[in-house]
C-alpha cells in the first residue's frame, strides 16, 4: 500500500514536470520577430540630486527683528498705450509734373516778323507714342531795300514709335522750306541810284526727309543695337535737285564692366543735280572700335574704312583706312586729360553746303573733306560741382578743304572753291559755371589758324569765336537768358572790275550778336515772352555784302493745353 501510494505520486510529479518543461520549451521558442532601431532616440533620464551636507544652522543675532512692510495700491485711470506700425515711405522717383499734350506759341516783332509754332504729343504710357508739329517764322522786311531783302522759314513733321517687350519701331517724315532773297549787291561796284527797281531775285529751298527703323529699349544691357534707313529729297527755285538714301547702323557689346565694343556702318548714295554735273555719289564708312576702363584710365582703339567715289584729278584710291586712338585719365574729380590721334571723311552734300551759305549759287563741284589725321589733346575737371573746364588744342591736315567766294560776275552769289591741303591748329577752351539753381553759365573760346596751300586766305573762315550763354531764374515763373556770340577774323575776297582775274581781300568787321529772351508763366498753362536779337545794332557781315537786320524785337503769348 505504501508502495502503491509513492508510485502515484511519482507519476503525478512527473506529469506536471513534463507539462511544465513544455509551457518551458513553448516560451523559450525562437519565433520571427520584428525591430526597430532608433539611432535619433535619446534617452532622458532624471536629474539625480546631488547630497550636499547641510549647513548647520546659525544662531540668529539678538539684535535682528522681523519688520513688516505696508505696501499701498494707488489706482491710476490711465488710458492704455495704442503702437500702430507703419511703414517707412521711401520716394524712388520724384513727383510727377503735369504734362501738357499741346503747346502752342505765337508772337509778332518789328521787320514784319509774326511767329507761330504748335506741337501736339501723346503724353500717356501706350505702346503707341507719337508727335507733330508746326513752325513759321517770317521777316517780310530786311536790311537792305525792305521788301526785296525778306526771308521765311516753315517746318512741319512728325514721328511715332510703336515699343515691343525689348523693341521700338520708330519713324519719322518732315518738311521744310526756307526762302532767301539776294540782296547782296557789291555797292561799291554798282552805284545805280535806281537799284531799289532792278527786282532782287530769291530762292526756296525745299526739303523733304523720311527715316524709319528700329533699337532696343534697355540700351544698357550686354548688346544695344540701332539701325534705320532714311530718304531725303531737295530742291532750289533753279536747277538744283539731290535725292539720298541712307542705311545706319550701330552696335554696342558690352562683356565685361570694364569692356566696351561697337560697330558702325553707314552707306548714302546722292544723286545731286546742278546746272554743271549730274553726278551718282556713294560713300560707304565702317568704324569698329573697342574701349577698356581700367581704374581712372579710358583707353579706346577702332580703325575707320572709308570708300567713297568723288571724282577728283590725281587721286589715288577711293578706299582709305585711318586710326581711332583715344585715352583719358581722370587723377580726380578736378584734374584729368585726355589725348586723341583720328582720321576720317566728312561726308558733305549740296544740302549742307546751302544750309551753311543760303547764298549759293549754281556749283561746279562737289567733294568730300578729307581730314588725314587729327592730333588733339587737353585736360578737363570740374570743381565741387560748381566750375566745369575744359582746355585743348588739336592739330589737323585736310584735303579738299571747301571755302566760300563770291562769284566774280555776281556779287550777289557764292562759289565753293577748294584747297587741296589745309593744316588747322585749333586752341579752344569750355567754362561751365553754376552757382544756384537760379543761375547757370556756359562759354566756348576757339582760336583757329590756317596754313592755306593753293588759296590766300581762309576765305569766310573766321579766326576765333567766342559764345557766352546766361540763364537765370530769379523766381519761379521768370526764365531770363542772355547771350553774346562774337565772330571776328574774317577775309573775303572781291573780284575789281573792269577784269574779274584780280581779287582784293576784304577784312570784314567783328561779328557781335547781343541776344536777351525772357518767359514769364502767369500760370501753368499760360505765359508770355519777349526776344531781342542783335541788340547792338551791329550790321554782321558774316558773309561779304549781305549785311543782317538791325534790332530785332519780338513779344507774345504761350499756352499749354
Amino acid at each position: 500500500m505504501k508502495k502503491l501510494i509513492l508510485s502515484t505520486f511519482a507519476l503525478v510529479s512527473l506529469g506536471f514536470a513534463g507539462q511544465s518543461y513544455a509551457q518551458i520549451q513553448s516560451r523559450g521558442e525562437v519565433q520571427d520577430q520584428e525591430f526597430v532601431i532608433r539611432k535619433d532616440r535619446v534617452l532622458t533620464l532624471p536629474t539625480q540630486p546631488r547630497i550636499f551636507e547641510k549647513l548647520p544652522v546659525l544662531p540668529q543675532p539678538k539684535g535682528l527683528a522681523d519688520f513688516n512692510y505696508q505696501v499701498s495700491f494707488f489706482d491710476l485711470n490711465l488710458p492704455p498705450v495704442n503702437l500702430e506700425a507703419t511703414p517707412v515711405q521711401k520716394v524712388y522717383r520724384p513727383e510727377r509734373m503735369d504734362v501738357y499734350p499741346g503747346f502752342l506759341k505765337a508772337g509778332y516783332g518789328n521787320f514784319a516778323s509774326p511767329l507761330i509754332e504748335a506741337r501736339l504729343m501723346s503724353t500717356e504710357i501706350f505702346d503707341l507714342n507719337y508727335s507733330v508739329y508746326l513752325k513759321h517764322q517770317s521777316f517780310g522786311k530786311g536790311p537792305v531795300l525792305a521788301e526785296q531783302s525778306k526771308e521765311s522759314h516753315s517746318s512741319a513733321g512728325g514721328a511715332v514709335s510703336y515699343f515691343l517687350d525689348q523693341l521700338e519701331v520708330f519713324g519719322g517724315l518732315n518738311w521744310a522750306q526756307d526762302s532767301y532773297s539776294f540782296y547782296g549787291i557789291d555797292t561799291s561796284v554798282i552805284n545805280d541810284p535806281n537799284l531799289e527797281f532792278l527786282g532782287i531775285e530769291g530762292n526756296v529751298l525745299n526739303t523733304i526727309k523720311f527715316e524709319a527703323g528700329l533699337r532696343d529699349v534697355e540700351k544698357t544691357g550686354p548688346v544695344s543695337y540701332e539701325a534705320k534707313v532714311n530718304f531725303r529729297n531737295f530742291k532750289d527755285s533753279y536747277l538744283v535737285v539731290e535725292n539720298e538714301l541712307g542705311v545706319q547702323a550701330k552696335g554696342t557689346f558690352r562683356p565685361a564692366d570694364n569692356w566696351k565694343g561697337s560697330l558702325g556702318l553707314s552707306y548714302f548714295m546722292t544723286t545731286p543735280e546742278d546746272e554743271q554735273y549730274d553726278l551718282n555719289r556713294t560713300y560707304l564708312g565702317i568704324r569698329p572700335k573697342v574701349s577698356y576702363q581700367y581704374e581712372d584710365f579710358l583707353i579706346s582703339a577702332g580703325i575707320t574704312i572709308i570708300s567713297e567715289n568723288d571724282s577728283l584729278a590725281g587721286k589715288s584710291s577711293d578706299f582709305r583706312i585711318f586710326p581711332n586712338l583715344a585715352i583719358s585719365y581722370q587723377f580726380a574729380e578736378e584734374f584729368g586729360f585726355y589725348g586723341e590721334f583720328s582720321g576720317d571723311v566728312n561726308r558733305t552734300t549740296y544740302q549742307g553746303f546751302v544750309m551753311e551759305n543760303p547764298f549759293l549759287g549754281p556749283s561746279s563741284t562737289l567733294l568730300n573733306t578729307v581730314n588725314n589725321y587729327k592730333i588733339a589733346g587737353g585736360i578737363e575737371g570740374q570743381v565741387q560741382g560748381i566750375v566745369n573746364y575744359k582746355a585743348g588744342i588739336d592739330v589737323s591736315r585736310y584735303n579738299s578743304f571747301h571755302l566760300f567766294v563770291n562769284s566774280a560776275t555776281d556779287s550777289t552769289r557764292f562759289n565753293i572753291i577748294y584747297d587741296d591741303q589745309v593744316n588747322v591748329v585749333n586752341i579752344n577752351a569750355e567754362l561751365g559755371l553754376q552757382l544756384t539753381d537760379q543761375y547757370q553759365l556756359n562759354s566756348r573760346l576757339d582760336l583757329f589758324s590756317y596754313a592755306m596751300n593753293s588759296q590766300a586766305e581762309a576765305w569766310h573762315r573766321p579766326t576765333w569765336v567766342l559764345g557766352i550763354n546766361n540763364q537765370f531764374t530769379p523766381i519761379d515763373q521768370l526764365l531770363v537768358q542772355a547771350n553774346i556770340n562774337v565772330m571776328g577774323g574774317i577775309k573775303a575776297r572781291r573780284a575789281t572790275l573792269p577784269t574779274t582775274e584780280v581779287f582784293q581781300t576784304v577784312n570784314l568787321k567783328t561779328i557781335a550778336d547781343l541776344q536777351l529772351k525772357a518767359d514769364y508763366k502767369i500760370t501753368d498753362k499760360f505765359g508770355v515772352f519777349a526776344e531781342g536779337n542783335n541788340l547792338l545794332n551791329g550790321r554782321n557781315e558774316r558773309w561779304l555784302n549781305y549785311p543782317v537786320r538791325g534790332v530785332q524785337l519780338i513779344g507774345g503769348a504761350w499756352l499749354k493745353f
